[in-house]
């Protein structure tokens, strides 16, 4: 074993461990918490994204019960099936020397930031990777079998199949099925795949398996495509909107690592291997072509938060470590994604470092303290035992559900959320009401909402004898619901 083998072994274990402790000391955040309410409550689909992470951890809670890991339990199930994958494409890029590219790309992915927080915390998009490398993996299989003369279609419907379950994970899954037809129809040699009837059949299976999403979009007015397609992508004022495109490669350049971002313009110069490795290298053209030209256009109308373009990303994947390098750019790509691991794990288990040196920032902030609330909110429910749960808005509901381990609770927001979908609010009317607010998102909207409103407690949340933030127990009497 190699000198720099073992390096590489040592910054990896270093990464998990500090995956490790993000997830003993960090309670579930605001969306970890509100997909896990999903996952309480069985739909066909829901309000923000498709349902397969609500689905899996029903199956999760069912399995290992609700404890404060349970939310983030999947990360380490998915976390393995990567690296699964990046033995397997050790073995068939690399094989006279596995243990290298394995390494290699593993030190990679996990130094990469968008990689390590996303596959860190229990959004959507760490089930997205996953499913997308394991998609991208039986695709270039089957191609570079075709390719070969080996005519055996079962890799193509089982990338088929995981497409289409990143689709029914998040809907930018998408843009992996896009940069499948790119890599058809960009080359010549590969264009009598398109005779092939297996090759439709699996765009079929891939399509199909939205059933349930359709289907609860048209029974609830397109709810969540209008969403996607409509309210997410209007808004933003001219002035803006002109700077987002900017804003939108600085970011890039950022959650890769600008070193990563150096070596993406030496991929067009780069080498032009054959087999297995050929068709990675497509694969890192058409899927970030695809998905970051997709975003880049969307980016002249709206923010383009810095994991929309995450398909794009894990298309570099299989071929990244070839223009990296094996010296400088990789090693100051290791050390960039090292020290921002570090850095993101202090400010979410530790303090928000960024309320140290400006603005609160209010959003990391939120995640702090929510088992002492949840204390003080225990013994305000003992005193009004008829009073419902609720929250200014729906991260802190599933929040503070999360922690007294109840889906009984609802938001009170002027923005929709899943909770409006869920909630009978007419049933409530009349009721009293215990709810969470702070400074972020004030007390105003629910005010509106009840006969009279007054102020129970305040509760502050200290590390290190700093504050870090207050959150407010309001009592709500006599709800009044209103649009």
């Amino acid at each position: 074993m190699t000198r720099s083998i073992r390096i590489m072994q040592g910054v990896v274990a270093v990464l998990i461990a500090l995956k490790l402790w993000f997830d003993i000391a960090t309670p579930p955040m605001g969306d970890e918490s509100y997909y896990w309410m999903w996952g309480q409550r069985l739909e066909l689909s829901y309000f923000d994204h498709p349902p397969l992470h609500g689905w899996l951890l029903w199956l999760t809670e069912k399995l290992v019960g609700w404890h404060w890991w349970s939310a983030r339990a999947l990360t380490w199930v998915c976390l393995g099936t990567t690296l699964a994958v990046f033995w397997s494409w050790a073995r068939r890029i690399m094989p006279e020397n596995p243990q290298d590219y394995f390494w290699r790309t593993t030190t990679l992915y996990l130094a990469t930031p968008i990689f390590w927080l996303m596959s860190t915390i229990a959004f959507n998009d760490y089930l997205l990777i996953a499913l997308a490398i394991v998609s991208a993996h039986f695709f270039l299989v089957f191609l570079t079998e075709w390719e070969a003369g080996i005519r055996r279609h079962i890799p193509l419907y089982l990338a088929a199949l995981f497409l289409g379950l990143a689709v029914l994970t998040k809907y930018n899954g998408a843009l992996l099925g896009l940069a499948f037809a790119a890599m058809v129809l960009s080359r010549r040699a590969t264009w009598p795949l398109l005779r092939n009837p297996h090759l439709y059949a699996a765009g079929i299976l891939s399509v199909a398996m939205q059933a349930p999403v359709l289907w609860w979009n048209l029974t609830e007015g397109m709810a969540s495509f209008n969403f996607h397609l409509g309210t997410r992508l209007t808004g933003s004022t001219a002035s803006l909107a002109y700077g987002y495109p900017l804003v939108y490669l600085a970011n890039m350049a950022l959650v890769l690592s600008p070193f990563l971002f150096i070596a993406l313009f030496r991929y067009p110069f780069g080498p032009k291997p054959t087999g297995f490795e050929a068709n990675g290298r497509r694969f890192a053209f058409a899927g970030f072509g695809v998905s970051t030209l997709v975003f880049l256009a969307v980016s002249f109308f709206v923010y383009v938060f810095f994991y929309w373009n995450i398909i794009g990303y894990v298309a570099l994947l299989p071929v990244a470590f070839r223009y990296l390098g094996k010296r400088w750019l990789f090693w100051l790509h290791t050390a960039f994604g090292l020290a921002m691991a570090i850095v993101l794990t202090a400010n979410f288990t530790l303090f928000p470092l960024a309320n140290l040196v400006g603005p609160k920032d209010w959003g990391t902030s939120a995640n702090f303290g929510w088992d002492e609330l949840a204390v003080a909110v225990s013994q305000e429910r003992a005193a009004h035992p008829e009073a419902f749960l609720g929250a200014t808005r729906y991260t802190y509901a599933a929040q503070i559900g999360y922690q007294l381990r109840t889906s009984e609770v609802t938001s009170f927001n002027t923005l929709t959320d899943q909770y409006d979908f869920w909630t009978d609010r007419q049933a409530l009317a009349g009721r009293d009401a215990l709810i969470i607010a702070d400074g972020a998102w004030p007390i105003g909207f629910a005010q509106t909402q009840f006969a009279n409103m007054t102020l129970l407690r305040t509760v502050t949340i200290s590390r290190f004898g700093q504050p870090v933030t207050d959150y407010e127990i309001w009592l709500g009497e006599s709800y009044r619901p209103t649009e």
